[in-house]
């Protein structure tokens, strides 16, 4: 992932933002065209067509909000995208980010895993406040700290398998491949590359020593570039900041707090003020996506008490919050020494020529489907982190010219034996000069990626500093079966607005612990017959020690509203609309039935291109189905926050089973949303 994205300055935002639009508007008066209108829900009054003038309203600032936004509205849709965030990151953003956590999470070793590998690429993120996963509460969502790393799923990944549970999808891998192809578009892809691919384009080159494998193949990630910044990867909303969209609003700083549902239909979102203010509205359209991400669409959803019966159908919606899933990662060894340049050349980055343009790819290794049905593993690929060494020629550049070097003659053999990584540097400050012309900056990026992509990686990745490799880890991801008892639920501990926070049960248990042990040994046997050397494999992997693998997520946060037919087992039908409430519908990895082991924005933009087809070809909602393949078994009980065996099935308490209002409204005082500070504005 790349270091953590943002202005320097709230002043500096404020005055860009306002001079852009300024610009916008003087644009839109001499040619008529519309512009995409912004309002700060904690620092002003909405207009009242701001709160209901709308065809669809998108709560959800981040990747899948934003492509569902452009693509509306290049139908002529009227979009309004609500984010709880604003353009840049806060502390008091990030306040309403943090969740509880049980189990294995609260395990010291899994915490200091998660903050060594997620914390160096956020501004506010620990692992102590956010004790799963990592959210962006910002414009944009977690494409202000991501590295554009990106992978289709692979068509076993929509199939039912019988050696795992709750496999297969109700839609077909083909049926997505169009809107795959239409988001690769939106992340400035070059082509989707399999092995077969691979092997019949002339310009993609197998790396020596695949073909020699038994239980891994070939498998290509690709980086999405931004358009308008050649040294980075895509940053959506900065992107979105400088296009204006024709019947687009956007409303930042407003968090949703609970769906309205009257009838089996919707009746508006209620929304608060993201910064204290106080301010409180209810914003209302034909149609309604949730876009906030697996864990705030669960609790969006429970906050409505759309699990309760009576108000999404007679039986509720049992499933929601549940089938949590993320990717179990481990680093299961290291190379050094000779064998780690051939290492690198296997597991490194190669360009590809489209026409005019250079794509950059990752080349990793993804378990075949054979040897996951023949050794009854889930789908699983390995990738290469490098370390970069800390005897950095750039540095020592920067001490000689200041003056300020103690060791003169030693940062000097050190600048003078790493010319090309000098000159690199100064590179990289005259691209990021505004003064040189955006054609020539990305003609020269894409020379660079074609004459050695490795190089141009490392230079990302070191932001300017050193680029000498000093080691190569290698690290195992895989897929998490889904599992009902790993979940999010309310818990009793409210946030600073007043709502009661997300508590995650997410473990990945003895199961995924045992399959990435036996796939950490299949690869290094692979890698023997590759002819890569000096491979030295963690203590744990080394004395089959699975139970002391700390596995840790990858920020791959999917499940939770899981797509499906049955809606006492599923959230949302194959539409992405919630069972029993027409016009409510959810994007994101949340609806995923399973989560293979690619990185999943590449799929979650698919699906929200989908979904976006889709509700511009229904104006009006279509009546919500509530058809139940089979008898529903009625539920057990369950008290509120205890445990739950991993087979049990959707329990409910007598109180949870009780009647519940059609039409339910925030209540401040049971959420302490009337403490000091907290009183409220009705915008309406």
């Amino acid at each position: 992932m790349s270091e953590k994205y943002c202005f320097s300055t709230s002043w500096w935002v404020g005055w860009d933002h306002a001079s852009r639009l300024c610009r916008a508007q003087a644009v839109g008066k001499a040619t008529g065209a519309a512009i995409t209108r912004y309002f700060d829900f904690d620092r002003a009054d909405c207009p009242p067509d701001v709160l209901t003038d709308h065809d669809v309203l998108i709560i959800g600032g981040g990747a899948a909000g934003i492509v569902m936004t452009r693509e509306l509205s290049a139908r002529g849709l009227r979009v309004c995208l609500v984010e709880s965030g604003g353009f840049e990151e806060t502390a008091a953003h990030e306040a309403l980010n943090a969740v509880e956590a049980t189990g294995t999470l609260g395990d010291p070793a899994v915490r200091r895993a998660r903050q060594d590998w997620h914390a160096p690429q956020m501004r506010f993120w620990s692992a102590e406040g956010q004790q799963f996963g990592v959210r962006n509460r910002v414009l944009g969502g977690s494409t202000v700290a991501w590295a554009g790393k990106v992978a289709p799923f692979a068509p076993a990944d929509f199939a039912p398998r019988a050696w795992l549970a709750e496999t297969g999808w109700p839609i077909a891998h083909g049926d997505l491949a169009p809107f795959v192809d239409r988001a690769a578009q939106h992340l400035e892809l070059g082509p989707l590359l399999n092995e077969a691919a691979c092997e019949a384009d002339r310009d993609a080159v197998r790396p020596e020593g695949v073909a020699r494998m038994a239980a891994f193949d070939s498998h290509f990630w690709q980086f999405a570039r931004s358009r308008r910044k050649v040294t980075d990867v895509t940053r959506m909303g900065d992107d979105l900041r400088h296009d204006d969209l024709a019947g687009v609003t956007v409303v930042t700083n407003a968090t949703a707090a609970r769906v309205r549902v009257a009838q089996g239909r919707l009746d508006g979102v209620e929304c608060l003020s993201s910064l204290g203010s106080g301010r409180r509205a209810v914003l209302s359209a034909r149609h309604v996506v949730l876009a906030a991400g697996a864990i705030e669409n669960a609790r969006l959803l429970l906050l409505s008490e759309l699990d309760r019966p009576g108000v999404a159908g007679a039986q509720g919606l049992p499933a929601i919050g549940r089938y949590l899933m993320d990717h179990p990662t481990v680093r299961i060894g290291t190379i050094e020494g000779a064998g780690c340049a051939a290492a690198a050349r296997l597991m490194g980055f190669f360009p590809l020529r489209r026409g005019h343009r250079i794509y950059m790819y990752s080349h990793g290794l993804a378990l075949r489907p054979d040897c996951q049905e023949r050794e009854r593993l889930p789908n699983m690929a390995a990738f290469a982190a490098v370390e970069l060494s800390r005897d950095d020629p750039v540095a020592a550049f920067g001490r000689l010219l200041r003056g300020r070097s103690g060791q003169v003659w030693a940062d000097l053999r050190v600048v003078l034996g790493n010319g090309a990584t000098i000159a690199s540097a100064l590179g990289r400050k005259l691209l990021e000069s505004p003064r040189v012309p955006d054609a020539f900056k990305r003609v020269v990026v894409d020379a660079a990626v074609w004459i050695n992509a490795d190089f141009v990686a490392r230079d990302y990745l070191a932001q300017g500093g050193s680029r000498k490799l000093d080691r190569l880890h290698l690290e195992l991801i895989a897929e998490q079966g889904a599992d009902p008892a790993n979940r999010v639920t309310l818990a009793r501990e409210c946030d600073p607005l007043g709502l009661p926070r997300a508590s995650i049960r997410w473990e990945p248990g003895a199961a995924s612990a045992e399959a990435m042990l036996k796939g950490a040994h299949l690869l290094i046997a692979d890698l023997r017959r590759a002819g890569i050397a000096g491979f030295v494999p963690i203590d744990a992997v080394a004395q089959r020690a699975s139970n002391r693998l700390v596995l840790r997520d990858m920020a791959h946060t999917a499940g939770t509203t899981r797509m499906g037919r049955d809606p006492a087992l599923s959230v949302v039908d194959p539409d992405c609309q919630v069972h029993g409430i027409a016009g409510l519908y959810i994007a994101g990895a949340s609806v995923f039935p399973t989560i293979g082991h690619a990185n999943p924005t590449l799929m979650i933009l698919a699906m929200a291109i989908r979904l976006a087809d889709h509700i511009a070809a229904h104006p009006e909602p279509v009546a919500a189905s509530l058809s139940v393949p089979g008898d529903v078994p009625a539920p057990d009980a369950e008290p509120v926050g205890g445990p739950i065996a991993p087979d049990a099935g959707f329990m409910l308490t007598e109180k949870e089973a009780g009647s519940a209002s059609p039409d339910p409204v925030i209540d401040p005082a049971e959420w302490g949303l009337a403490k000091e500070g907290k009183s409220f504005i009705d915008v309406t």
